[in-house]
């Protein structure tokens, strides 16, 4: 009979597995293991390094540097000497350009320079105009040649306004014939200058009066303008400031001056000094209340009024129109005035209507030699230069 304990009789009988014994050994390897990590560490030595580490410090010699390759000093060959070129051939000296046509024109030919010294004398502002002792008068001597024994019908342009801006100032000279009447501003720089260059192409000119209009002063022609407001002799003091300013016009036209042309009181001695100066006057009839015509006629003053205004409407239809109406009124009454601005529109128009006038049988005159004006005294010199 087995001895002991019943549990103890049990598990002596169980068999042991080859699986068990090989846990067992592994959990055994596993102990020693700890303790001998254990006994390391209480005696102080440093674990292993990793292997990365270890690698790290493995110094690895570098090869020197390649000597750099010897330059090569081959020769070269030289260069075959560059041929000679050949002697140039002289070349014939092309013929200058023809010149190109002179602009057309009703007459190139200039007027007498002026002033004549005869006609003028000093006053307070500057040379001022005179009748000459021998009768001569200045709308004449400075005029435009014209053959009074046309029996064609005229007609007669005045161009206003010339004088502030250059480039119309000098396109109105060049490009319109010489018969067009210029007439200037009277504040213009270098207006000597303007008004001896227009009569150096043919132009007789006129002078701008700056006149009192019904709007003044919110349009106002200037610092020498003649006022109602004013006496008789401010306004004369004025006029003499303006014609002082150059020598060489034939007359005054009117700057604007829709309400002092309507005043027969104020007007008359205006219009009596440029009588008695040898003066004439274009009425551009700013207004048709305008009484200038009516006063210059019953003084005996020569004078020339507008039949139309050019360019009320600026544009090239407008214009045309208006010099077709100019022509009407040629053929019907013999002479016609046609005043115009300095628009550009207004420069083309004319310079082109003007070329058409010869074969409509119609004169293009300057406005002294208009119907109505005082007749050439025999023997008296003519305005062009001889």
């Amino acid at each position: 009979m087995p001895t002991g304990a019943p549990g103890e009789l049990e598990f002596a009988r169980r068999p042991v597995s080859a699986a068990r014994v090989a846990a067992l050994l592994l959990l055994l390897a596993v102990a020693g293991g700890f303790a001998l990590l254990a006994s390391g560490w209480l005696a102080g030595t440093p674990p292993p390094k990793p292997a990365t580490a270890a690698l790290s410090e493995v110094q690895v010699p570098i090869p020197p540097a390649p000597p750099p390759p010897k330059p090569v000093t081959a020769a070269i060959p030289p260069l075959p000497p560059v041929p000679a070129p050949p002697p140039e051939r002289p070349v014939a000296a092309l013929p200058p350009p023809p010149a190109p046509p002179p602009r057309e024109r009703s007459s190139a030919q200039p007027l007498l320079p002026a002033p004549d010294p005869a006609l003028v004398e000093t006053g307070p502002h500057g040379v001022l105009p005179i009748i000459g002792r021998d009768g001569r008068q200045a709308w004449r001597a400075y005029g435009r040649p014209f053959d009074r024994a046309d029996k064609r019908p005229r007609i007669a342009i005045v161009i206003t306004g010339l004088g502030p801006s250059g480039a119309a100032t000098e396109t109105a000279i060049d490009d319109l014939p010489g018969a067009v009447t210029l007439a200037f501003d009277p504040y213009t720089r270098r207006l000597d200058e303007w008004i001896a260059r227009a009569r150096a192409a043919g132009h007789e000119v006129l002078l701008g009066l700056p006149m009192e209009p019904v709007d003044y002063p919110r349009q106002d022609p200037g610092p020498y303008t003649l006022l109602t407001s004013l006496s008789p002799k401010e306004n004369l003091e004025r006029l003499e400031l303006v014609l002082s300013r150059v020598s060489g016009y034939v007359g005054v036209t009117g700057l604007m001056g829709s309400r002092f042309t309507a005043s027969q009181t104020n007007l008359i001695p205006v219009l009596d000094e440029l009588k008695k100066r040898g003066l004439m006057f274009v009425d551009a009839r700013a207004s048709a209340q305008s009484v200038a015509g009516a006063v210059a006629q019953s003084m005996g003053l020569p004078h020339v009024a507008a039949d139309d205004r050019l360019d009320a409407e600026p544009t090239r239809d407008a214009v045309d129109r208006q010099l077709q109406a100019l022509e009407a009124v040629a053929r019907r009454d013999g002479s016609a005035l046609g005043i115009g601005f300095v628009y550009p529109v207004t420069l083309e128009r004319v310079a082109l209507w003007a070329s058409t006038l010869e074969p409509k049988g119609i004169a293009l005159a300057p406005a002294s030699a208009l119907p109505g004006m005082p007749a050439e005294p025999a023997g008296e010199p003519k305005g062009a230069a001889r």
